[in-house]
């Protein structure tokens, strides 16, 4: 059977799940959990940035979001700020490597050849 090959948001996707498991459900009730990771992945799929305020991650509207107001402690904050660096980190890279597959002339002006130019004027003959 042949081995489909998954693109790189399939396998992002996976490694942030993995983190989720590994690292925010020990933290969480599971439905929080199931929240915060499908926010998590929701981001991935939709290709958008996390809730930001001033640069950082705006934690009051995650919770918010995912509808745990109560459990968002500092530790949980701790647990899950590398989740959302690396889906930022993750972003920026989905657009550069984007822009870097624009073909080359889209890029570059269009050059126009010159007309050769002789090397003797042209004389005009006297009518």
């Amino acid at each position: 059977m042949p081995i489909k090959k998954s693109s790189a948001s399939d396998v992002f996707q996976r490694k942030i799940s993995d983190f989720c498991d590994m690292r925010l459900k020990p933290l969480l009730q599971p439905r929080s959990f199931e929240n915060i990771k499908g926010f998590m992945i929701g981001l991935i799929v939709f290709q958008s940035r996390p809730p930001l305020r001033a640069g950082r991650v705006d934690w009051q509207e995650i919770a918010s979001l995912c509808g745990m107001d109560e459990e968002m402690s500092p530790e949980l904050k701790r647990a899950a700020q590398p989740g959302f660096d690396a889906i930022l980190r993750w972003l920026g890279a989905a657009k550069t490597s984007t822009a870097r597959k624009l073909p080359v002339a889209a890029k570059r002006p269009l050059r126009v050849p010159a007309k050769p130019i002789s090397a003797q004027p042209l004389r005009r003959l006297a009518s």
